[in-house]
């Protein structure tokens, strides 16, 4: 079982590696990888959103599945709680460097690495729960995660940050669910051009797998090994992939949920450090490079710890 997974998974890791190759030859640059994030996360991705959403909940099932954002914002309040504790215990170079294990311990890779594998693994209604369960972790984020980085401050414009893209592509969709399922617009009933827009938000959506892959890898290729392999690295990779994982699923296994929203959680438990984290440690002022080099070991030792996890418990 465990090989079986370890192949599904490095295929993924496959794409990742063919965006590093790209930035070596030179064929993509920094401001291209900029660019190409820029538009998934403001186009592809919320297409993705609103079509899986849309296409593949009602509004009962979405009531039903309410344990999904909640469970992902507990992940990740296990993981903040975590990483303050541990911070205190932990010799840092300085305070950004401090902030930056914290965000680390906080926030994983809750969108583009889990997406596929979920796909692989339950098709498109395991992608779509996983959608919806970005809801919580995008709050997380702009809560949890901005107080991690920012030595425990928040402000009213970190709270504006919640309005992105893809936030609004799930609300939209959430409330399109509920005019479908509650006023006029039954399946039986969409208008032809209802059903052109979702045809071109689904065609939209689907580039948003490949092209959030090969930018991971773009920006991977980029990274700096300052910092690799240091006691604070170790600890990154030990909380991040083995204890706070194990503590989440732990705690989410006395809450009764169905059995297809529990595996989704758990595999979201289980993954690395998200991306975002060297993009965000620079606008608040962190220290990057440490940032850099925790979400390339995360990544890396992922491709043994998330099939095991999975092996062991989906």
């Amino acid at each position: 079982m465990f090989a079986k997974l370890f192949l599904r998974i490095i295929t993924i890791f496959m794409m990742i590696s063919l965006g590093a190759l790209a930035r070596k030859l030179g064929l993509t640059n920094p401001e291209t990888s900029r660019r190409l994030a820029r538009l998934t996360v403001s186009f592809f991705y919320p297409a993705l959103v609103f079509s899986g959403i849309f296409t593949n909940y009602t509004w009962a099932k979405l009531l039903a599945n309410w344990t999904l954002p909640a469970g992902a914002f507990l992940i990740m309040l296990i993981g903040y709680l975590t990483g303050l504790i541990f911070s205190h215990f932990l010799l840092f170079e300085n305070e950004s460097q401090r902030n930056g294990f914290r965000f680390q311990c906080t926030i994983n890779n809750y969108s583009f690495l889990p997406l596929p594998i979920a796909m692989m693994l339950w098709g498109n209604p395991g992608m779509a729960r996983l959608l919806f369960s970005t809801l919580g972790s995008e709050i997380a984020v702009w809560t949890l995660g901005i107080l991690a980085l920012t030595g425990n401050r928040l402000t009213s414009k970190n709270l504006r940050s919640l309005l992105n893209p893809p936030m609004l592509a799930l609300l939209t969709a959430i409330l399109a669910v509920a005019l479908k399922d509650r006023l006029i617009f039954s399946p039986g009933y969409l208008t032809e051009t209802g059903h052109s827009i979702l045809t071109v938000l689904d065609m939209l959506g689907r580039a948003t797998i490949p092209l959030s892959m090969f930018v991971a890898g773009s920006r991977m290729a980029d990274l700096k090994q300052k910092h690799l392999f240091n006691s604070i690295q170790l600890y990154v990779i030990a909380l991040r992939l083995v204890a706070i994982p194990a503590i989440s699923i732990a705690l989410l296994s006395y809450f009764p949920m169905l059995l297809e929203t529990r595996s989704t959680l758990i595999l979201l438990a289980t993954m690395p450090s998200a991306i975002a984290t060297v993009a965000l440690s620079e606008i608040f002022s962190g220290d990057s490079e440490f940032a850099a080099s925790g979400v390339l070991l995360t990544h890396l030792f992922s491709l043994l710890t998330i099939p095991a996890w999975l092996a062991f418990l989906i």
